[in-house]
């Protein structure tokens, strides 16, 4: 505050009438009405965050004797010294600032010992001219600009003094459009982002941790009437409720006390009116608290952090390789309107494997055969079958000789996890064939389109099977990213029993 005073003391004559007292007027001053005519326009491209509606209250506080030029401060006021005293000083800039000091200081603990506006100034976003105030009574009037956009943190109160005394005749008319009111607004920028605790997920590790993180907005003497922060995410992610924590820098925040959770939250995104997946809302005792603000001139905000766990859906098992998107932003805004500022989008991805099974010789599909998944034990080291609530990954081959991995007695594709390693056995042979007992590994690499396994490179789109002997040979081809086919298939040759002679 010390600092934005110094940068407007130097021009606050110029932005201002003086005060002048007119002791040596040799006529009394002219009754009302009086005129003053201000400019309120910031720039749209160097000064965005200050483009919004405003509105200036002129409030009187003290009468000005017409005839024999002397101030008086009003009623309500005339109990501050320091009011008194900087009104009754000898005329100067400095003299000024002290006014406007001790009319800041009142108004922030008890405006209402200003009364009632005597007349009221309002900008809009599309305002670029000056606009005139009709002052009826002489005196001297506090200009406290009281509607300013969210993103405002502060704005420099000022004076005027009607009518005035200049060059040996009274002025009831002033035009101080030579300097923008705009200039006198001081705002805070509006952050949001957002994390991910990891880029790649399967239904046997299907959590994931995001982090929202969002700036503070407004003021202590510009508070907020709306605080939402907005999540959207895909369709195949659900938000687990309860795990949701909001803090306010390091403090824990209260559910239902200090913010709601509020599911297809709707809101403008500044072009249309959209439904987020559901929105932190801070309550209008939360936004009413001094505790949210970091101070009258917020010099730098504080942070609300929302940390939160959505779990992998079956919407996954037709999104194999496809990103699954997550946006946050914030939605907030006061009396004077509505702003939103986009955040961050973090992606995740699963993936599926398909296998299928031919004879060795004829290269005819063979139906029947079964596969299981299996995972290495951290500790023992050895294969596990691999459940997922109970139930195992298997795939079991159809008249086509192929089939996706799912889990037992169900339909839906198995979402396989790109940063784990899995294994498959064929744990059941096709009628009349033998089991091949080889242990396959899959790891899924996301930057190719071909994954090389037991040395052999598969291409996804065109199943190629060697001509072998023995128990044949069981490849997969794991799809990356920018595959929209299957993340991997796996191929099995096997030959039919022979006839025991």
């Amino acid at each position: 505050m010390k600092t934005t005073k110094k940068i407007f003391a130097a021009f606050l004559a110029v932005m201002m009438i003086a005060l002048m007292i007119p002791f040596t007027a040799s006529a009394a001053a002219p009754d009302g009405p009086y005129t003053a005519t201000y400019v309120c326009a910031p720039n749209a491209s160097t000064e965005k965050d200050k483009v919004g509606d405003y509105e200036f209250s002129f409030f009187k506080i003290a009468d000005l004797n017409k005839t024999t030029g002397e101030y008086t401060v009003i009623s309500t006021l005339s109990s501050n010294t320091a009011l008194v005293n900087a009104v009754n000083a000898a005329d100067s800039t400095e003299r000024s600032m002290n006014i406007i000091s001790a009319c800041d200081a009142v108004y922030s603990t008890t405006p209402a010992k200003f009364g009632t506006a005597a007349a009221t100034l309002s900008f809009t976003s599309t305002d670029t001219t000056g606009k005139t105030v009709t002052l009826n009574d002489a005196g001297i009037y506090y200009i406290y600009c009281t509607k300013k956009p969210a993103k405002v943190t502060n704005v420099t109160n000022s004076l005027v003094s009607l009518p005035y005394y200049s060059n040996n005749s009274w002025v009831t008319t002033t035009d101080q459009t030579t300097v923008n009111l705009a200039s006198k607004v001081s705002t805070s920028p509006v952050t949001v982002t957002k994390t991910a605790d990891k880029t790649n997920v399967g239904d046997n590790d299907k959590t994931v941790t995001y982090t929202l993180t969002a700036s503070t907005a407004g003021s202590l003497e510009n508070k907020l009437t709306t605080y939402a922060i907005t999540d959207t995410m895909d369709n195949a992610l659900t938000l687990n409720e309860d795990s949701v924590e909001v803090k306010l820098n390091t403090t824990t925040l209260t559910k239902g006390t200090d913010y709601t959770v509020e599911k297809n939250y709707t809101y403008n995104n500044g072009t249309s009116n959209v439904t987020a997946t559901f929105a932190i809302v801070f309550t209008s005792t939360m936004l009413d608290s001094a505790d949210f603000y970091d101070s009258v001139t917020a010099d730098a905000a504080k942070t609300v952090t929302v940390t939160y766990t959505a779990d992998l859906n079956a919407n996954a098992a037709s999104k194999f390789a496809q990103a699954l998107p997550n946006t946050d932003g914030l939605y907030y805004g006061n009396n004077s309107g509505m702003n939103y500022e986009p955040g961050q989008t973090v992606n995740v991805y699963t993936y599926g494997v398909n296998v299928a099974k031919v004879d060795g010789n004829t290269k005819a599909p063979l139906s029947g055969a079964e596969f299981t998944v299996y995972t290495e034990d951290k500790e023992t080291k050895e294969l596990k079958e691999l459940t997922v609530d109970g139930k195992k990954v298997i795939a079991t081959t159809g008249t086509d000789g192929k089939a996706n991995f799912v889990l037992k007695d169900s339909t839906t594709a198995f979402c396989f996890d790109a940063d784990l390693t899995y294994y498959v056995k064929e744990t059941a042979a096709p009628t009349g064939y033998n089991i091949n007992d080889t242990i396959f590994t899959v790891n899924i690499d996301t930057t190719k389109g071909v994954t090389q396994v037991n040395g052999a490179a598969i291409p996804n789109y065109k199943p190629v099977v060697p001509e072998t002997g023995g128990m044949g040979t069981m490849m997969f081809t794991i799809g990356g990213a920018a595959l929209i086919a299957c993340a991997g298939v796996l191929f099995l040759i096997v030959r039919k029993k022979k006839s025991a002679k």
